[in-house]
Order: structure tokens, then C-alpha cells, then sequence
């Protein structure tokens, strides 16, 4: 007898090898569900890529795609690779996840189906304020959502950008084509803990993510492929010539390992 999945959960990988062992633990051990992972592969480190490809050879529920990206740019070649991953679920289901966005609430799955309706079809991660003012913040953003597979497919969505300059980044189809069609979105309330200081990751520089009952569901380390370097540049230290780069590299390794460290906790302590 075939495996009967509930939810396709697609990742796009390119050198987060780490951010996605991670994510495969949590999903493992916090989804109530039957779920899949499809996992793209956009041209990694070969270490990466034989690491990937025995972690499919050994679990059921895990497939692995291997291409590299017809585009340089990240925004196309990130939109390329989720076209690729959605065009393959066949769930009721599909989660987009990005790499380094952890569920960190056991049921996470069960809680996300049970918020959407006959209106609602999308529910997850909206944008930081300030991330742009181009882009919206009330609408579920690619970090981690959930939709409805056969609705997303009849909408003929394509997640590549069409006019970055304007805010018509990777997956900028998702609220016009919703919306136009009659359907709405539903976003968790979102946390910076550059000002947010009162949940679990308030020494690192990331997201937080939390349901209507208040309880955490996701964090999102942000900038994972670059290990989170990009993100400092709020101290003088880290705008030095020459050596900025280095400080730079060293504090986001800190946090990083301070960031996974803590996401382990939770997810065990459920």
C-alpha cells in the first residue's frame, strides 16, 4: 500500500546543510501529521550534496532534487527552485519553509490547518515591518506557510520575481492572485528581537513567530545562506575597513550555534 502524506513540506537548500538537519529534526518530532520533504538543491558544496543525497537514501520521507540555478541572482534562482518544489507536491498540503525557519511547536501542522476556512486558503509568516516598504506585511511571505496544494495550483502561481525595484520580489504573485480570486490570508504575529526582547531568542538578532493563543511556532534566523553575517552592522566594530568582515563572520557563528541551540531545547523539551 502507497504512503498517504498530508503535507508536502519543501526546502530549498543551497550550502544550509545545518539549518536543515535541524529543520528535518523538528519536523520529525513536533508533526502530528503524515508528511513528506522535498528538498531542492540549487548547486551546493559537494560535501553538502552527498550529504543530502544519503539523507534521502535513508529516509522514506525525504526526496531530494539536484540542479544548479539558471539564474545568479538569489531572488530567481530561490523563486526557480520553489516553482520546481510546488510544480512536485501532490498533497492536500504544501509548506514552503525556508532553510533556516524552524517550527518550533509541537501539532505546529494541526494548528495551521485548523486556521484555514472557505475563505482563508494560506496561513503563515508575514514580513517584518520595516523589511521593505515596497512589500506587504499582511499577507502570508514564503518564510513558512501553509496553503491549500489544489487551490495554490488552480491560481497558476509562479514564485519569480518580476520587478524587484518595486517590491515584485520572489513570490509577489501570492497576494494579488489570492485576493483577486476571492481568498484571503492569515498571518502569525511577528517579533524582532532587535526590539523584542521577552521571548527565548532575545540575545540574537532573528524572528519570532507567534499563533493567536500567544505561544511561539517559528523563528526565523534570516540570511542563513551567508551564516547571518549581513545582518550586523548596528555597531561601530562592525564597519571597521578591512577587518569588519571577519568580526562580522565571527559574531553571526556565535549566534548562529546560540540560535540552533536554543531551537533544539524547545523542540526536545516537547
Amino acid at each position: 500500500m502507497q504512503d498517504k502524506y498530508l503535507l508536502s513540506v519543501l526546502i530549498t537548500n543551497y550550502n544550509t546543510l545545518d539549518f536543515i538537519k535541524l529543520s528535518l529534526f523538528a519536523l520529525k518530532k513536533l508533526t502530528k501529521n503524515k508528511y513528506k520533504v522535498l528538498i531542492n538543491d540549487n548547486g551546493s558544496r559537494k560535501k553538502e550534496v552527498d550529504e543530502l543525497k544519503r539523507i534521502g537514501d535513508t529516509n522514506k520521507n525525504i526526496f531530494v532534487n539536484f540542479r544548479r540555478a539558471q539564474h545568479a541572482h538569489a531572488s530567481y534562482a530561490h523563486a526557480e527552485a520553489l516553482d520546481i518544489l510546488i510544480d512536485m507536491a501532490d498533497t492536500e498540503y504544501t509548506v514552503v519553509l525556508d532553510s533556516d525557519c524552524i517550527f518550533l511547536l509541537k501539532n505546529w501542522d494541526e494548528a495551521l490547518i485548523n486556521g484555514l476556512n472557505e475563505k482563508i486558503k494560506i496561513i503563515g509568516t508575514p514580513l517584518p515591518q520595516g523589511r521593505s516598504g515596497l512589500k506587504p506585511y499582511d499577507f502570508p511571505f514564503q518564510f513558512a506557510v501553509l496553503f491549500e496544494t489544489k487551490i495554490y495550483k488552480e491560481l497558476e502561481i509562479s514564485c519569480m520575481p518580476k520587478d524587484i525595484l518595486k517590491g515584485q520580489d520572489t513570490c509577489w504573485e501570492w497576494m494579488p492572485k489570492f485576493v483577486n480570486n476571492g481568498y484571503l490570508g492569515r498571518i502569525f504575529t511577528v517579533e524582532n528581537t532587535r526590539d523584542f526582547k521577552d521571548g527565548p531568542f532575545n540575545k540574537i538578532i532573528c524572528e519570532e513567530y507567534y499563533i493567536d493563543n500567544g505561544k511561539l511556532i517559528v523563528s526565523h534566523f534570516g540570511r542563513g545562506s551567508s551564516g547571518g553575517i549581513v545582518k550586523y552592522y548596528h555597531k561601530w566594530y562592525f564597519n571597521m575597513p578591512i577587518i569588519s568582515r571577519a568580526i562580522r563572520k565571527y559574531a553571526a557563528s556565535k549566534q548562529k550555534k546560540r540560535w540552533m541551540d536554543i531551537c533544539y531545547n524547545l523542540i526536545v523539551d516537547q
